[in-house]
């Protein structure tokens, strides 16, 4: 798995979505969430659900173009054996740096994306997330937190991860078809759907406020393939950005 853009087909060419726009967009939606978290728990782990992708630039990692040169989507594999762990030190240096909350919930992020069956075919990736549960026991001790708490931490982060995703990749069902997200923190399986005039609802609904709007920018490259990520980061430097707003309604 790639700590990559999303890039969808586009009748000009293709819409990039950085992750740190989507990881924005998820932060705006846990903003909203009706949570009782205290202010020293809730303000850290808003801030590390927008960067829980951080750890790379996508338009300067060359893997993030296909053998055809076009840009790679996160759900597009690169069919390589081994993973390049270098993105995810980044993640990890960067919450760790922030707080220990912000480290411990990107630490389990990378739990939740890497830990499965193929980890012990790549000793390097097995040996990072070894040390990952070490570092996630020590934190635990260090903040006098246990481990159920921490889950339902990281339920607040992947559910709001996860809607922002259905929002960036347009998975959201037309004609109020409702769709399930995720188990929210409050262990409740929420469902999305489009009212009738457009604006996203949710069963049971999960927020603060009666309706909200958020957000996400993007661009759209007019050209199909390129001959470098160089070549690609620099017709991205040059393309407009536009933003797509969306709002809540109960």
């Amino acid at each position: 798995m790639l700590i990559a853009m999303i890039a969808i087909s586009h009748q000009k060419g293709w819409k990039i979505i950085t992750q740190r726009s989507h990881g924005l967009l998820a932060g705006m939606i846990a903003n909203n969430y009706d949570i009782n978290l205290p202010s020293e728990i809730l303000l850290p782990t808003i801030i590390a659900i927008a960067e829980h992708d951080d750890g790379v630039t996508e338009t300067l990692a060359a893997q993030n173009l296909t053998e055809a040169g076009a840009p790679r989507c996160f759900t597009v594999k690169d069919n390589k054996d081994k993973t390049d762990i270098k993105p995810l030190e980044n993640l990890m240096e960067i919450g760790n740096s922030k707080s220990q909350l912000n480290g411990l919930l990107t630490s389990l992020h990378i739990k939740f994306l890497y830990d499965n069956n193929n980890r012990k075919q790549d000793k390097v990736l097995d040996t990072f997330l070894c040390e990952q549960e070490e570092y996630r026991k020590n934190i635990l001790k260090s903040m006098h937190i246990n481990a159920t708490y921490a889950k339902r931490l990281y339920r607040f982060l992947e559910w709001s991860d996860a809607f922002s995703l259905l929002i960036c990749l347009d998975k959201i069902q037309p004609e109020g078809r409702k769709m399930e997200i995720s188990m929210s923190p409050d262990n409740v399986m929420n469902e999305v759907y489009y009212k009738p005039n457009k604006n996203i609802s949710v069963e049971p609904w999960p927020f603060k406020t009666n309706t909200f709007k958020v957000f996400y920018e993007y661009k759209i490259v007019e050209q199909l393939e390129f001959t470098s990520i160089e070549n690609f980061n620099e017709v991205m430097k040059l393309t407009k950005v536009a933003q797509a707003e969306f709002i809540f309604s109960k």
